[in-house]
Parts: structure tokens; C-alpha cells; sequence
């Protein structure tokens, strides 16, 4: 160490702790709050805010990657459960995306999205291209 240039520890990035996820029943499974009709009907007016849906292996879908982006995706396989943003609302689901990406969403996270006309409209309005 030089003489006067303080010893600095080197920071690394926080990575968050791996994702704790548990098979679940869907045809026992309580989406509690979220299965009021307020929330199954109503759609986000902002594209990153949750909107509790039960997706189904297969469902094309839109999700947000670490970096932010969006990517149209796939559902594969059943819905698991952990812990959300939310707290509430435990359903994670397994999306490939990009062609070689798997990673699971949860959509009271705000990070995955039916592909619909109305989801097309909120990336279209946040500034994202349909043709991700």
C-alpha cells in the first residue's frame, strides 16, 4: 500500500439468495386476495406493476430479464411456489426465453406478462418494440 492512498475493500455485486420453489396444486391452491375479481379482472395500467394471472405450460408470455429488458417467452411446465416481492401470491412459473434462457417469474413481481393485445399495448407504451 502506498502512503497516503487509503486501503479500500473491493465491493463485489449483491446477488440475491437462489429461489426457495416448492411444487404446487393448483386445483387446491388459494391465490387468496387474488382471487377476488377485482384482481383477476383488472389489468395493470403500468407495465412493471403485478397483475395476478395463472398462466398454463405452453402460454406465450412477455418477461422482464435481470437487465430489464422484455422477451417473449414460453410456459413450461407447472406453476411452483416461493416467495414474491408481494409476500403474498407464491406462484413462480418457468419461462424459456430468448431461444436458450430458463428462469422463473412471478407476476405479482410485476416481471411477466400475458402475450396479449393489452400487454403489446403497455410495451409499446413504455417504449419497447413488439418484435423483441
Amino acid at each position: 500500500m502506498e502512503h497516503g492512498s487509503p486501503s479500500r475493500p473491493q465491493l463485489m455485486p449483491r446477488t440475491p439468495p437462489p429461489l426457495k420453489l416448492q411444487p404446487v396444486d393448483l386445483d387446491t391452491w388459494d391465490d387468496g386476495t387474488y382471487a377476488d375479481p377485482f384482481y383477476t379482472e383488472a389489468k395493470p395500467d403500468e407495465l412493471d406493476e403485478p397483475w395476478p394471472y395463472r398462466f398454463k405450460s405452453g402460454d406465450l408470455v412477455w418477461v422482464k430479464s435481470t437487465g430489464g429488458r422484455w422477451y417473449h417467452g414460453k410456459v413450461v411446465g407447472q406453476a411452483k411456489l416461493g416467495r414474491t416481492i408481494q409476500g403474498e401470491g407464491l406462484l413462480f412459473w418457468l419461462v424459456v426465453f430468448s431461444s436458450k434462457f430458463r428462469k422463473y417469474f412471478a407476476p405479482l413481481n410485476g416481471e411477466i406478462k400475458p402475450d396479449t393485445q393489452y400487454t403489446r399495448k403497455l410495451l409499446k407504451d413504455a417504449g419497447w418494440p413488439e418484435s423483441e
